[in-house]
């Protein structure tokens, strides 16, 4: 057993608070590194921000003087189509209006043809064409009647035509004379011509009348009587 040893403690109270200190320091000096990192680090996110936000705006002008050019485009396209449209109405109608002038040129050659060419009809009077259509009111319809003389007889024609509607009324037949159902007296009977002669008017069908052909004939003076008979549902069907 040792006795009588000696145990010396060195007391240095300036250290400990040395250490405190220096603590604090590097904890401030650390707090201060990360905030001054943190704002060079928003820094260069503001300016990335920016120049994307640049960009972006660029973009989005860029698109929009896009779209401003289609839509003149197709303001454009519009009116031509327009245009265009209104052009082939045009022509469609001029040309539909040409081909029934044809049309009716072709029947007016017909017409004389048959009058000039005793070889492709009978020679003397014909009772060359029998149009009827509606007038646009009820029961009411026009006719147009057109008859000829073929030049090898060439003599003046004279006398009268008769015209006849053939049909039932009430279940029991009924000739009309076409003079008596002419509302406004357009029906002539006289015959006068030396080529040929049309005749045109109105007639006006009773209530209840069911019509079912057309009798026209001709009575020139001196010479023998034509007479040519239409069904009525031929003449509608036209």
């Amino acid at each position: 057993m040792k006795t009588g040893e000696l145990i010396v403690k060195s007391h240095r109270p300036w250290q400990r608070w040395l250490v405190l200190i220096g603590g604090w320091v590097g904890v401030f000096f650390v707090a201060l590194f990360s905030y001054w990192l943190g704002q060079i680090q928003a820094g260069y996110n503001l300016v990335e921000t920016a120049h994307e936000r640049e960009t972006l705006q660029q973009a989005l002008t860029e698109q929009k003087d896009k779209a401003k050019q289609r839509g003149e485009q197709v303001a454009v396209l519009e009116r031509t189509q327009v245009i265009d449209s209104q052009s082939y109405n045009v022509v469609r109608n001029d040309l539909k209006r040409m081909q029934e002038e044809i049309l009716e040129l072709r029947e007016e050659v017909e017409f004389y043809r048959g009058i000039v060419s005793p070889r492709e009809r009978q020679a003397g009077l014909n009772i060359q064409t029998f149009k009827l259509e509606a007038a646009g009111e009820e029961r009411l319809y026009h006719f147009e009647l057109v008859m000829s003389q073929v030049l090898k007889n060439d003599r003046f024609v004279k006398g009268v035509v008769k015209m006849f509607v053939h049909g039932v009324q009430d279940g029991e037949p009924l000739s009309l004379d076409f003079s008596d159902i002419s509302p406004n007296k357009s029906v002539a009977r006289n015959l006068s011509f030396r080529y040929f002669q049309r005749m045109e008017g109105e007639i006006r069908l009773p209530e209840g009348f069911v019509p079912r052909n057309v009798m026209i004939e001709m009575v020139p003076q001196k010479r023998n009587a034509v007479s040519k008979t239409y069904s009525w549902q031929d003449l509608a069907a036209v």
